[in-house]
């Protein structure tokens, strides 16, 4: 999906704290139509962002991106809970797009509010009113965070699916256990931005085992190697979470080697091993290999490409092979991707889950 800006962007002026009464007005008048009747709201999702002063640029820029293909009310709200004294600013602007031949403007909209000192640990109280009712609520937490949630209550009880990213934590271990309990808690859809990287990666190796000779060797797997950039070990989790659960592996002990760590599983067919070693950074995944007894199958990307090659040996003849272009995988383009499911997705729960109790062994 290609980025796309909204013909123009509106601010309002001023700033200040404001009701909700008076944002709703002032949102109004931003989407005026030059001839003084009111333009049509596209809004079609609602979506709130909660960031910091430094990210929030960044997180502007892809919801007015994303505005073109996805418009919402996206509430921004820009956080700081560690300052002592309570204050509250709310900025409004409009992204808005002639359409017709008659001038009427159809707009999308965004209500960012900084708020620091005690109000920032209350973050629902100020979002919740602001929603547009009867449409979807997407949480998204763009920088590593997860909601803090007691009682599944708070910012997670305003939403219908969560948009993590596991990608931009320091702790990948205990950001995984602390997204698999929140989900596990709440009756909550959550999703992660690294996981919608995955796509491609999951549905070529499915192709590698599409010919009934070649599903057979899935059975005959001994050992997986995946190689992937050192900040992408969230992602390379997450694929092999999937791959156990998919093909039946248990989870039995794990040990960390010069190269990196090593699983040990116990398969229907017997035992498996699977390898993941922290290579040269540049590309989140670098290469997956599979080892069974007669073939060897492998997944790989070059950080100067933009696409995938898939290849099959069969001991030192190669009997396959095919290349995928990927696309562009920028967050804007990743997080479209999550707005489009509105329900639970019970695979990236599962590789979530398996990835958790692997660690745990």
């Amino acid at each position: 999906m290609a980025a796309t800006v909204i013909g123009e962007s509106r601010p309002a002026a001023g700033g200040g704290s404001m009701s909700v009464e008076q944002i709703e007005r002032e949102l109004a008048r931003l989407r005026m139509n030059e001839d003084g009747t009111l333009g049509a709201r596209a809004s079609v999702l609602n979506l709130i962002v909660v960031t910091d002063e430094e990210s929030a640029p960044n997180a502007t820029r892809i919801v007015s991106e994303l505005s073109g293909h996805y418009p919402s009310r996206a509430i921004l709200l820009i956080s700081d809970p560690n300052e002592e004294e309570a204050n509250l600013e709310v900025e409004l602007s409009a992204f808005c797009n002639v359409r017709g031949t008659v001038g009427n403007q159809v707009c999308a909209e965004q209500i960012t509010i900084h708020v620091q000192g005690p109000p920032a640990g209350h973050l629902e109280s100020l979002a919740g009113p602001l929603l547009i009712p009867d449409l979807p609520v997407f949480l998204w937490y763009p920088n590593g965070d997860v909601p803090r949630s007691p009682g599944c209550g708070g910012l997670a009880g305003l939403a219908n699916r969560l948009v993590l990213d596991s990608g931009a934590t320091d702790d990948c271990e205990s950001y995984l256990r602390c997204v698999a309990n929140l989900l596990k808690d709440c009756v909550l859809a959550g999703g992660d931005l690294q996981w919608a990287a995955l796509s491609p990666w999951r549905s070529l190796v499915a192709e590698l085992f599409i010919t009934p000779e070649r599903a057979v060797e899935l059975g005959k797997i001994q050992h997986v190697q995946i190689l992937h950039d050192p900040e992408g070990e969230c992602r390379a989790l997450l694929f092999a979470g999937w791959l156990s659960a998919l093909l039946g592996w248990r989870p039995e002990s794990v040990e960390r080697t010069e190269e990196g760590r090593v699983f040990y599983f116990t398969g229907p067919s017997g035992d498996v091993t699977l390898g993941l070693i922290p290579s040269t950074p540049g590309t989140s995944l670098r290469r997956i290999r599979f080892f069974c007894e007669g073939f060897s199958f492998q997944v790989s990307r070059h950080e100067e490409h933009a696409d995938i090659h898939a290849t099959v040996m069969r001991g030192d003849q190669l009997v396959g092979e095919r290349t995928v272009y990927l696309g562009p995988s920028n967050t804007g383009v990743l997080l479209g991707e999550e707005l489009k499911i509105l329900g639970r997705d019970g695979t990236y729960e599962s590789a979530l889950e398996r990835a958790v109790e692997m660690l745990g062994t």
